[in-house]
């Protein structure tokens, strides 16, 4: 028999029988190393240098997504190749090894209540595949998941649907059964576009297209999610 005793109602009812989860910024907060891959990447390709205090609007993209929004917000020419760049910045981020990526509080103790309870749990992110593992693996997560989808798994990343019913597929699962966490306006978009309740994290790196986007449920400390039971 399961035990959801530990879980917020959001999992127990509607007939929830499985979760997915973005990762950055929704499981774990790593825009600070990010950010410093990516300054890392475009000084050395002698593109300028990003202020230390930029933050940009697009931290929801792939890598490359990513390396353009920056390009365009500087004002630099846009090279016609973001492959290079993209392969220097997954070798920077390696170098930087998540030194200063944390989980957010809380998210550990609900990952391991819906461990406790049977849930079948993936994770879909526009990391690349590789980095995703990486990440789990730092916190000793990875176990607990499923099927972990990246940006590089299907022949499309998200907003696309294709990786989060690709995912949900891999679980076992349809679309109705399942709940999708994410922080941003491409998790939203592609949790509609698959037809699956859409969890958000309000403390991630949400941008202004969140605003109006359909939304099952809310959240700004994962500690909301937990049971009477393991916050009394």
């Amino acid at each position: 028999m399961k035990d959801d005793s530990k879980l917020h109602p959001l999992f127990i009812d509607n007939d929830v029988r499985g979760v997915v989860f973005d990762l950055d910024g929704t499981l774990i907060d790593s825009a600070a190393d990010i950010l410093q891959g990516m300054r890392m990447t475009l000084e050395q390709a002698g593109l300028g240098n990003v202020p230390e205090d930029y933050f940009p609007a697009n931290m929801h993209g792939t890598a490359e997504g990513i390396l353009r929004s920056i390009v365009a917000d500087m004002g630099w020419n846009m090279p016609a190749d973001f492959q290079p760049l993209k392969l220097r910045y997954l070798a920077n981020a390696a170098t930087l090894n998540l030194q200063r990526t944390q989980l957010y509080a809380g998210a550990l103790d609900v990952l391991q209540a819906c461990k406790e309870a049977s849930l079948p749990m993936g994770i879909c992110t526009n990391k690349a595949k590789a980095g995703a593992m990486v990440a789990t693996r730092k916190f000793g997560i990875d176990e607990m998941f499923d099927f972990i989808t990246g940006s590089d798994t299907w022949a499309q990343a998200k907003p696309s649907p294709v990786p989060l019913l690709e995912t949900i597929r891999m679980l076992g699962l349809t679309p109705e059964q399942c709940l999708y966490f994410g922080d941003t306006s491409v998790d939203a978009e592609c949790a509609q576009a698959a037809g699956v309740r859409f969890v958000l994290h309000e403390a991630g790196y949400g941008d202004e297209k969140l605003l109006g986007k359909p939304t099952h449920f809310a959240f700004s400390d994962w500690n909301e999610l937990l049971g009477q039971e393991q916050t009394a």
